[in-house]
């Protein structure tokens, strides 16, 4: 089971160096260890169903989600402004889209919902699918974590 786990994760680092090169034009690297960015943040949740049941979650300060907003569109956007939420939810949409284009038929025989944002963190997150691992980046000093659950 643990190289399951290697080769998704070998995956997921490689959809979000993709995303973040060509659509931010920014470098992002995985991060090893726990870093705390649970509490207080914009989580954006997807779910794969088809030959893959599962969710992608991207959680990420405001702060950070301004950031990505401002990478992104190229203006400038305040933590607190629904740009920053938009933009974690497309960041989501990427980076789990990167990820299912890795997979192999028949795997990659599923569909992915549209993001949903909340700004109530993961308090009390608990993933329904038996495999889940979760993993932290930081593009220019800005931590996000990415949770994926099949």
């Amino acid at each position: 089971m643990a190289n399951a786990q290697d080769e998704a994760v070998s995956r997921l680092d490689s959809a979000v160096s993709e995303v973040f090169e060509m659509m931010l034009e920014r470098s992002c690297d995985p991060m090893e260890g726990e870093v705390d960015t649970v509490v207080g943040r914009i989580v954006a949740r997807i779910q794969f169903t088809g030959a893959v049941d599962g969710e992608c979650l991207l959680y990420a300060s405001p702060a950070t989600a301004s950031i990505t907003a401002e990478a992104l569109l190229g203006t400038p956007s305040a933590p607190h402004d629904p740009m920053a939420d938009d933009a974690i939810g497309e960041l989501c949409n990427m980076i789990a889209g990167g990820w299912k284009s890795k997979l192999k038929s028949p795997e990659a025989d599923c569909l992915i919902s549209a993001p949903k944002v909340t700004r109530d963190g993961l308090e009390g997150y608990r993933p329904q699918f038996g495999t889940k691992f979760s993993r932290n980046y930081s593009f220019q000093g800005n931590i996000f974590g990415v949770v994926l659950a099949f």
